[in-house]
């Protein structure tokens, strides 16, 4: 399968890029190759390379840089995944698209499922829910794969805590994820890409946590006696807003494809396993 896809640089399109290529045919574009902001090129860039399916990783994914920079948010994320969809569709092609579980908003305690009401909070969310509108509206063929907090691949706030293991750790957000490790995201893509069960996803690890106990069991793992520090709220109204919880159920996932999302606590283990050394950490 000829597979192109779109924000190749970036943390996602990047290791989509090494993952698939062992079974696929892979064109790796990003923002230097193609601005998605330009509908003509990314038409005429799409139907030269005629690939079978494309995957829509390109976009601005800093949230609180979101949060200050609301024009250029939705002219990337929300326009140019317009463009995207509209070659896509124009073209006859499968598009695959990373959003996020942020589209969902902050009004349940318990897993969002894909048929929940989404209501996001901040810019971000916003500019990725309003691509996915887009997408269902204007396409027949399409996978929207929402998935959140994702860690491996070559940078990743997991490997920024153990590169700043000896400095004392802040966290300004308590809030409940689905920590995901890339890996099992990118294999979920691998499999689904081969049918045609095409609508929205949640694409996760099973299991949420608060992202200060993702770190406190990194440190755990390494037997590194540290601690994890929350800054009080009134230190961070700079920042974008988060919602307290956006945990996300894959039951569907798991009944249209079979595909079993290992529990984050697993994974994580697996990737820690995977880039250190024990006796540099304790």
């Amino acid at each position: 399968m000829k597979i192109l896809i779109l924000g190749a640089n970036g943390h996602i399109g990047n290791y989509l890029s090494s993952y698939l290529k062992a079974e696929h045919e892979i064109i790796p574009l990003s923002k230097g190759d193609l601005d998605i902001r330009e509908k003509d090129s990314v038409i005429n860039i799409i139907k030269s390379f005629s690939p079978d399916i494309v995957v829509q990783a390109a976009g601005i994914s800093n949230i609180d840089y979101c949060e200050d920079h609301e024009t250029e948010s939705y002219s990337v994320n929300t326009l140019g995944t317009l463009n995207v969809a509209y070659a896509c569709n124009s073209l006859d092609i499968p598009m695959v698209y990373i959003s996020s579980g942020y589209v969902y908003g902050d009004s349940k305690e318990t897993p969002y499922f894909e048929t929940d009401k989404c209501n996001p909070i901040n810019v971000y969310g916003k500019s990725k829910l309003a691509g996915e509108k887009l997408i269902r509206t204007i396409c027949k063929k399409y996978f929207i794969i929402r998935t959140s907090w994702c860690f491996g691949g070559t940078k990743c706030y997991i490997k920024k805590i153990l590169d700043n293991i000896n400095s004392p750790v802040f966290l300004t957000s308590d809030s409940i994820v689905n920590p995901t490790y890339i890996e099992d995201l990118a294999r979920c893509i691998s499999q689904i890409i081969h049918s045609d069960f095409y609508g929205v996803y949640n694409c996760v690890n099973t299991g949420y946590v608060s992202k200060r106990d993702v770190v406190q069991f990194i440190f755990e793992y390494l037997r590194s006696k540290k601690d994890v520090y929350s800054i009080p709220c009134d230190f961070t109204a700079s920042l974008a807003p988060r919602p307290n919880f956006s945990a996300m159920d894959t039951k569907l996932i798991y009944n249209c494809f079979g595909v079993i999302m290992p529990t984050w606590q697993d994974s994580l283990t697996k990737y820690l396993d995977s880039i250190i050394v024990f006796k540099n950490y304790n």
